[in-house]
């Protein structure tokens, strides 16, 4: 700071120098501080000297009152993950039992009910732009006397500071260094390395002993080689050694009690273990992402229990179930939905007159030809729309997703209605999104000479076609949000092994600010997408020709109504689809799996192929899957900066891209025959990284695009005839046939 800055300073200040905030901030970029950096991790200063953890501050809210379905979708997103993670620990098979709070902080879990809650007052939504730090763990060790000093706040530190003379008898002073090791628990609690053991008094509260059974209370760590179990504290009073481990307080308190009732609990559930403070298990942060439906509140009410008839009713709209002319009293509705409502009295009244006559015996055609018109005139401005005839499988399975509890992930009824509200809003809207059939300035090297722009039609119609892609659009601007909203230790996932146990890992969320609420940090972005969608007559001979489907729908149904009304739940984590042998098969193949099968593993291939020639890593990438629509959508996720990546790719390389898709080589493994013989998808084929897929690699192969044995989890053993053998005989066929 120059000495002119520092003079003003002191002068805002009234002469004194500006107080500093504590707790401190860091300067890191947003994306870091939603996750490297958010509350609860622990880092190191460059250099490596020195540990601190992050912890909340006050900071910009995010005020979502204005844009009510983007924070609908946050919180239903939010559920979803708390619903998925505790029905996965669930599952743990043990001797002792595992309890929900085992699982979920108190902030996603109510006790009472027995069921996640997601309440907005305990939760503040902030962008990531602020996060402190406080140094800690707050305990050191003496390079020369071996002694230990811990310390409860940085506070206390401050009061009563390290000793500098150092006891080892050579008259020189002490050496203090922070440990950088920490004892951390799958609960979600970290310490410090410290030699006092937490406790359960008689009166169940816990206490840490801060002594020695002889008295004494200070201890040395004596290092005997670089394994934990091989160090022991030492007390300097009667020379006894303690082990290096300590009780985790929040288990300590939820099984100890049980043990003592009987409870098979082990105490290797309640103990912490030691680990460097570098190592990635002390913090994983969790996340979820979703795309933004801000313009179409419908996408989220619509999936409301309440509004069973008016879903059953669009999904039969978009899948060509046919209908009639609404009753009066829908019409009405109808037009007061769209705010046209004041046109509503002079069409009652002429249907008034209509009637009226009628009952006197009189004509009344004139009166009926001008409410038709009146009606004709609503559906072309689409004020009105005819109201379609669901059929029973329909409307069973609309009410089959309230009554089985669908995963919303994979409901082919609410990504529906998610790519009806798409399509609206960004494929069909010019500004939004480019046909990639046709040339643009910005995507297509050939664009302003008519000769090579019909060229380029030319071959991009054909390309995409011994693909089976029907539509291939960039979106520009594909309103994303990722969030962060709390963190594990240990695992990731939702349970870990420990000593041959399997343990339930807490998710918790952020520490809470000084309101008590906790923060969950958003990152709102907008980024490229490249949007797929295949060729209905070409989807429908693989799903005959693979024996998933007898025939085709009667027009104008889609193959999607029958994505929807042969839909078996999949359930959160596709537990129907990881069968690794013969004997755990359960489930065969029919219209949604092969549709999703076929989708998932394209999407993959598009994934693979972007990041081949863009540069791009697939971890930064992502899907979305709309199987009753036969589409999907792969997209930048919303934490990194997005460059241009997609539309600069497709403009220098379309050719090699497409050809990427369908050439055969690319769909061998590297392993050779093996995994030929051995199902579909292994990663040096169609996998990607985990937080990029929505399934977990799940219901994936190779096989749905280039042909192959059956995947493991398929009842019926048959051969699958690949995609784009499909595609080639169709062509074939349609060649034979022209004249």
């Amino acid at each position: 700071m120059t000495d002119h800055n520092r003079s003003n300073s002191r002068s805002a200040t009234g002469g004194r120098s500006p107080a500093r905030l504590y707790p401190p901030r860091m300067t890191r970029s947003q994306p870091q501080l939603a996750t490297s950096y958010a509350p609860g991790a622990m880092f190191t200063w460059e250099g490596g000297k020195g540990a601190c953890m992050a912890v909340p501050v006050e900071g910009a809210t995010i005020d979502f009152s204005a844009r009510p379905t983007r924070r609908a979708q946050i919180i239903e997103n939010l559920e979803e993950a708390c619903e998925s993670w505790l029905a996965r620990g669930m599952t743990i098979n043990r001797d002792a039992r595992v309890y929900e709070v085992q699982l979920l902080d108190n902030c996603f879990y109510n006790a009472l009910r027995n069921n996640v809650e997601i309440a907005l007052d305990r939760f503040e939504f902030m962008r990531p732009d602020k996060v402190g730090y406080l140094p800690g763990p707050l305990v050191y060790r003496c390079d020369f006397c071996e002694r230990v000093r811990e310390y409860v706040s940085s506070a206390q530190q401050f009061a009563e500071p390290l000793p500098t003379a150092c006891p080892s008898g050579e008259g020189q002073e002490c050496r203090w260094r922070q440990l950088d090791v920490v004892y951390v628990h799958w609960s979600g609690e970290l310490e410090g390395l410290s030699p006092y053991r937490n406790t359960m008094g008689r009166d169940g509260q816990i206490r840490k002993i801060p002594r020695c059974q002889c008295g004494a209370s200070d201890f040395r760590l004596i290092k005997r080689g670089n394994q934990f179990n091989l160090w022991r504290f030492k007390c300097t009073g009667c020379q006894a050694e303690r082990e290096v481990y300590q009780t985790d307080p929040f288990s300590l308190t939820l099984l100890k009690p049980r043990m003592d009732t009987g409870d098979p609990h082990q105490w290797s559930e309640i103990n912490m273990i030691p680990i460097s403070y570098r190592a990635s298990p002390v913090f994983y942060v969790q996340s979820a992402r979703f795309i933004v439906y801000d313009n179409d509140p419908e996408v989220v009410a619509l999936m409301q229990p309440t509004r069973v008839n008016d879903l059953t009713a669009k999904l039969a709209s978009l899948h060509g179930y046919g209908g009639s002319d609404p009753s009066d009293e829908r019409i009405c509705q109808q037009l007061e939905a769209k705010g046209r409502g004041a046109l509503w009295a002079p069409y009652a009244a002429l249907r008034m007159r209509e009637e009226g006559l009628r009952a006197a015996g009189q004509d009344a055609s004139a009166f009926t030809e001008m409410a038709r018109m009146m009606r004709e005139s609503w559906y072309t401005s689409g004020d009105l729309v005819i109201e379609p005839v669901a059929t029973p499988a329909l409307e069973e399975q609309v009410r089959n997703r309230h009554r089985l509890d669908y995963a919303k992930r994979f409901d082919p009824m609410r990504s529906t209605v998610e790519h009806d509200a798409l399509r609206r809003r960004k494929i069909d809207v010019t500004t939004e999104a480019s046909n990639l059939r046709l040339p643009h300035g910005e995507l297509c090297a050939e664009f302003g000479i008519s000769e090579l722009e019909n060229a380029y039609r030319q071959r991009i119609s054909q390309d995409l076609g011994r693909a089976g892609i029907r539509d291939a659009y960039l979106v520009r601007n594909l309103d994303m949000v990722e969030f962060s909203f709390g963190f594990t230790r240990v695992s990731a996932t939702p349970t870990t092994v420990q000593k041959t146990l399997r343990m339930p890992v807490r998710l918790k969320g952020f520490p809470g600010l000084q309101n008590g609420r906790r923060p969950i940090y958003v990152i709102e972005q907008q980024n490229e997408a490249l949007y797929i969608r295949l060729d209905p007559a070409a989807v429908g001979a693989f799903l005959i020709a693979n024996g998933g489907l007898a025939e085709l729908p009667p027009e104008p149904k889609t193959l999607g109504s029958q994505v929807i009304e042969q839909y078996v739940d999949f359930g959160l984590f596709m537990q129907g689809f990881t069968a690794r042998d013969e004997a755990s098969r359960e489930r065969a193949r029919d219209v949604p799996s092969l549709v999703y099968l076929l989708l998932h593993t394209m999407a993959h291939q598009v994934m693979q192929g972007i990041a081949r020639f863009s540069g791009l890593d697939l971890s930064s990438m992502s899907e979305a899957i709309f199987p009753a629509d036969l589409a999907f959508l792969v997209h930048r996720r919303g934490m990194t900066e997005d460059l241009g990546n997609i539309s600069s790719m497709w403009r220098d390389h379309n050719g090699a891209f497409l050809d990427y898709l369908v050439a055969r080589r690319e769909l061998r493994c590297g392993s050779g025959t093996l995994c030929d013989h051995r199902g579909g998808a292994c990663p040096a084929c169609v996998m990607v990284p985990e937080t990029s897929c929505i399934a977990g690699n799940q219901l994936l192969s190779r096989a749905a695009l280039a042909g192959g044995r059956a995947p493991l989890w398929d009842m019926n053993t048959a051969p699958l005839q690949g995609y784009y053998q499909v595609v080639r005989d169709l062509r074939v066929a349609q060649a034979a046939g022209s004249p």
